[in-house]
């Protein structure tokens, strides 16, 4: 809670501070109580200013005194008085709350018909069939009589794995049918649509660990996700591929082609993206999000230019080639 709170308390200082020099006025000190929950009066901000003035620097802080003009307050003031402050206390008991609620709307997965609105209805329509499976073949291991029944749990992490490995290649196969029959090549649809649905997972579990302040964990897992993929996810297939029929697995002209440049390209990605971070000081703002969506068009661009069109000869797969 208290990381939520801390990582909070920066996204909105950031937010509010508007020309980025670390610093904000009394104005912009309401607007991030405010923001934060708050209700403050004018006359309380005028007494958090001034007690905020009195808070020392913490030692180290980035903030340089001399770029304050009279009546700012840096972050570094600011989070010292409100970790100290009832504001905190309250937005620390909100939150437990909010976490409990969670707790108890997420405790069980139900096929009851959810009491909210039409959307949420039309959800629970769309998504039942998807539902019914996983609880008929899945059992909710969260329920108090399934707790500590590590059999049971083992058995719950093959069945997930066993169903990812179904929905993947349902994927697979719609995403194909789908392709042919619109005349859309499949390369233009392995790289967008498929990448992305089998990186929804990776996307949900990084939203949640940034929303709890763990934003070094939601990189790192969405890094080491796609690591992962590239030296386990591909090798291992074809490791078994060559242990089943005791032969090597042909890509063939068209696969084989432009497979380095295409390693290549993924490096010099991850190198750009690991910069990027660096020079956002390590830190996760809109422009970094803006930065890394660019990077993504520039590389489904590079690759698509390799790959169509779709009815070249082996010898020439492609509008722009590499030497290699």
């Amino acid at each position: 809670s208290e990381v939520r709170i801390e990582a909070e308390l920066t996204r909105v200082f950031e937010k509010f501070d508007k020309n980025g020099n670390g610093f904000i006025d009394e104005d912009e000190l309401k607007s991030v109580l405010i923001a934060m929950g708050h209700k403050p009066t004018d006359a309380d901000i005028s007494t958090m200013m001034s007690e905020i003035l009195s808070t020392p620097r913490e030692p180290g802080s980035p903030q340089n005194p001399s770029q304050a003009a009279p009546g700012q307050i840096s972050f570094g003031q600011f989070e010292a008085w409100y970790n100290s402050s009832m504001f905190f206390q309250i937005k620390k008991e909100q939150n437990g709350q909010e976490m409990l609620e969670d707790e108890e709307e997420d405790n069980y997965l139900t096929l009851d018909c959810p009491e909210g609105g039409c959307a949420s209805k039309f959800w629970w329509v769309v998504t039942y069939p998807l539902c019914a499976i996983l609880f008929c073949t899945m059992p909710d291991v969260r329920h108090p009589k399934y707790k500590r029944n590590w059999k049971l749990a083992v058995f719950e992490f093959v069945a997930s794995l066993v169903w990812i490995g179904i929905f993947s290649n349902w994927l697979y196969e719609c995403i194909v049918v789908v392709s042919n029959t619109l005349k859309i090549p499949v390369a233009v649809s392995a790289v967008t649509l498929l990448a992305g649905g089998t990186s929804v997972p990776d996307l949900l579990s990084s939203y949640v660990v940034a929303r709890n302040g763990q934003g070094d964990m939601a990189v790192s897992s969405s890094i080491g996700s796609n690591i992962f993929d590239v030296t386990v996810g591909l090798p291992l297939p074809w490791l078994l591929y060559c242990m089943i029929n005791g032969k090597a697995f042909d890509l063939g002209a068209k696969g084989s082609k432009g497979i380095a440049s295409s390693i290549l390209l993924l490096i010099l990605m991850l190198g750009a993206v690991i910069a990027t971070i660096m020079c956002m000081r390590w830190k996760m703002t809109k422009s970094l999000g803006v930065v890394m969506l660019v990077f993504y068009v520039l590389y489904v661009i590079f690759y698509l230019l390799q790959k169509l069109p779709p009815d070249c000869n082996a010898d020439k797969i492609g509008v722009f080639q590499m030497p290699f």
